[in-house]
């Protein structure tokens, strides 16, 4: 019984030790398959919709078509997502707005460094241009053939400027060579002589001349070198961190967004001017998105497309004019789209997970070897007893086939009869035959032949 029980145990410990191997890796299986490790749909999941505000950088244009789209298009709900857009009011930082909480996403420009080196935890998303649109815009009444004419000249910069700065570094143009003029983000200032030039966007103010027919000249920093990512969409390291399927799926929503205004311009200047502005005419919007085509390069690059080393190449040029401290790092800045997930907890959970199925192995193969060797016992004492058996039979046997006569058997002297032990004479080979195995066949000797029967010549030959 006991060998049956440990017979018994070796098996089932094998049996739950291929239990627990398969369960390993079904539990492999469904944990990389968990909803942690993968972008789900906030709405199919029957969730309420996110609340999010998005903060421009400035007046609603054409400029910002892609958000307009997705919202209007459905992108953002179909993320999970309630997304309100809200216009950038005159005088006000924008981004300031992302920084206090009342906005979860904002744009800027690449000014988004000189706000990372100040403390601000800003996270670049998706650069929507490729290419910075600022520019310095000159009627070409004012005979400013080039960067080095606008020495001494009267010129109105935007804030963020420092790519135009920069091109003047580039120029080897003296800053305090210039007169610089606050911007009035118009240009009436430069069409009433005030100033000599002023920093746009190649995508705006540049139509707004040509309708009033004055031809012009444009600077643009990228003939210097100077080569800055235009209009960026941007959050915090809090909402990264604390919510990082809803920056996520706000991101690939714009995206989305973008690629469908690029494709469907005129339907998203039609809902620009039905439902957002009037501020500038369905012309402009057009030269606008025209533009903006040249700035975003969609055809040549993926929508939102962002390349570290230009950063870089920026973060080098801030530090090149002293905006940023030496040791500025990028660490951080750049959000990525596609994490590595933390495996650690898993790694150590299939660790001890295989750990207890080797303690179980080690002591299911204990078990096993000594329930075989519980078998082999089993099997040679069987083969003994085998053999005891075969030579009890064989000994049985030999018993029924011989039987030994011992002791003094007495004989008689005359007629050779035996007495037994009852007392009863009895013929030789009667008693021979009772005390034995022994059978007789009765003959007559040559001796006995010729003393008795003479006359047959038996042994004669």
């Amino acid at each position: 019984m006991q060998i049956q029980i440990l017979s018994l145990n070796g098996e089932f410990l094998k049996k739950t030790f291929y239990n627990i191997m398969i369960c390993i890796v079904w539990a492999s299986i469904l944990i990389l398959a968990n909803p942690c490790f993968s972008k789900e749909n906030s709405q199919s999941a029957g969730k309420p919709l996110d609340l999010v505000n998005l903060q421009l950088k400035w007046k609603h244009q054409f400029q910002f078509a892609g958000y307009y789209a997705a919202l209007e298009k459905g992108f953002y709900r179909d993320a999970g997502l309630d997304v309100k857009i809200i216009e950038a009011k005159g005088g006000e930082e924008s981004s300031e707005r992302v920084f206090s909480g009342e906005a979860d996403f904002g744009i800027a420009m690449s000014d988004l460094i000189s706000l990372r080196a100040k403390g601000y935890p800003v996270v670049a998303l998706a650069s929507i241009y490729q290419h910075s649109p600022l520019i310095l815009l000159v009627p070409k009444e004012n005979r400013i053939e080039n960067m080095h004419a606008l020495k001494g000249k009267r010129i109105a910069l935007e804030a963020h400027s420092t790519e135009i700065l920069a091109y003047f570094e580039a120029e080897n143009v003296p800053i305090n060579k210039i007169i610089i003029f606050p911007h009035e983000y118009s240009i009436s200032n430069l069409l009433s002589g005030q100033v000599d030039a002023i920093s746009a966007y190649s995508t705006d103010e540049p139509f707004m001349l040509l309708n009033q027919g004055i031809k012009y000249s444009t600077f643009s920093p990228r003939a210097g070198g100077i080569d800055f990512y235009g209009d960026t969409l941007f959050t915090t390291e809090n909402q990264v961190s604390k919510h990082p399927e809803r920056v996520s799926a706000f991101l690939e929503a714009s995206l989305r967004g973008w690629r469908y205004a690029l494709k469907n311009s005129e339907e998203i200047i039609d809902l620009i001017l039905s439902k957002y502005t009037k501020r500038h005419s369905r012309e402009h919007l057009l030269f606008e998105a025209q533009m903006s085509k040249q700035l975003i390069m969609a055809d040549v690059v993926e929508v939102g497309y962002i390349n570290s080393g230009r950063w870089l190449h920026i973060s080098n040029t801030y530090k090149k004019l002293n905006m940023i401290p030496d040791d500025f790092s990028l660490e951080g800045f750049i959000y990525d789209r596609n994490p590595t997930p933390d495996f650690r907890w898993l790694y150590l959970s299939l660790a001890v997970v295989i750990f207890i199925a080797l303690v179980a192995f080690l002591i299911s193969g204990r078990f096993y070897k000594l329930n075989r060797s519980l078998k082999e016992e089993m099997s040679r004492r069987r083969e003994i007893e085998s053999e005891r058996e075969k030579l009890v039979v064989n000994l049985q046997e030999a018993i029924k086939e011989i039987k030994t006569l011992r002791g003094i058997i007495p004989i008689c002297s005359h007629c050779k009869k035996i007495r037994d032990d009852k007392g009863y004479w009895s013929q030789i080979e009667s008693y021979i035959s009772e005390h034995s195995e022994a059978e007789f066949s009765h003959g007559i000797c040559k001796d006995c032949a010729e003393e008795y029967y003479p006359e047959m010549n038996l042994y004669d030959e």
